[in-house]
């Protein structure tokens, strides 16, 4: 029951915060070899060595977190871990197992409700600055904006029929968050995607019937014809997304 608690909080703090000592610019192979080169003297095999190396890792790693749980109220003794880790090593607990579970739960209702106000907080941020992208690019030469909300800006115009809900498009994508950051590319995959239109986001399913095919756009999508309050394969949620779509073929249903 102790060691499923501990992981949920571990997810948690992750969820909420990646330390420095996991990022990208410090990898857990990274502090190994650091602190490897650290061993003091006294440790004479390799065995000794990678436990030493694996403890140096997972200090760091709660180093690093404890100011950053401070934030968000949460305010651990340091002295305390260890000698926790000492007395779990040694078998000489100074609180029954009822006990630190009891601790552990009320710790993981403590992390749930930061990582909800962090939550709301983010969702808030993502849609202030979504709409001011917007804003601006509405200002660009070309742009147009609906009823819904939604921009979009026709780069080639294609031929053929015009698009219904129930078209099969083919489609060559690239998606991007308002910081540029992308989140999916067929292109990448080098290989189109074929599905229904009414298939598709609303965003999508709206913009796409301004062009037919062998038309490309570029739209601007916000949150609410978008994922919304939902958080998908990267997407934050209530985020404003950017696609530059090519529409290879158009099929409409007889």
């Amino acid at each position: 029951m102790i060691f499923f608690l501990l992981k949920r909080i571990i997810l948690l703090f992750i969820i909420l915060y990646v330390p420095k000592s996991f990022s990208v610019s410090e990898t857990l192979s990274d502090v190994y070899l650091q602190s490897y080169s650290k061993i003091n003297n006294t440790l004479q095999n390799k065995n000794e060595k990678l436990a030493y190396a694996l403890g140096v890792s997972l200090g760091n790693y709660v180093n690093q977190s404890f100011e950053k749980q401070k934030k968000i109220g949460i305010k651990l003794d340091k002295n305390s871990l260890l000698k926790g880790i000492q007395d779990a090593i040694s078998g000489n607990l100074k609180l029954s197992h009822q006990e630190i579970s009891s601790i552990l739960e009320e710790l993981e209702e403590q992390l749930k409700h930061a990582k909800k106000i962090q939550s709301e907080k983010n969702m808030k941020e993502n849609f202030i600055q979504g709409k001011l992208y917007m804003e601006n690019f509405s200002k660009m030469k070309g742009v147009k904006k609906t009823s819904s909300g939604l921009l979009y800006l026709v780069e080639r115009e294609g031929e053929g029929e015009a698009l219904t809900n129930d078209t099969k498009i083919t489609v060559h994508y690239k998606g991007t968050l308002i910081n540029g950051i992308e989140f999916d590319n067929s292109y990448r995959r080098g290989q189109p995607i074929s599905l229904m239109l009414k298939d598709v986001i609303l965003g999508w399913q709206e913009g796409l019937k301004y062009i037919k095919k062998g038309g490309k756009i570029k739209l601007v999508i916000p949150p609410n014809l978008a994922y919304g309050k939902k958080e998908v394969n990267g997407i934050p949620s209530n985020s404003t997304l950017i696609f530059d779509i090519e529409l290879l073929d158009a099929v409409n249903r007889l």
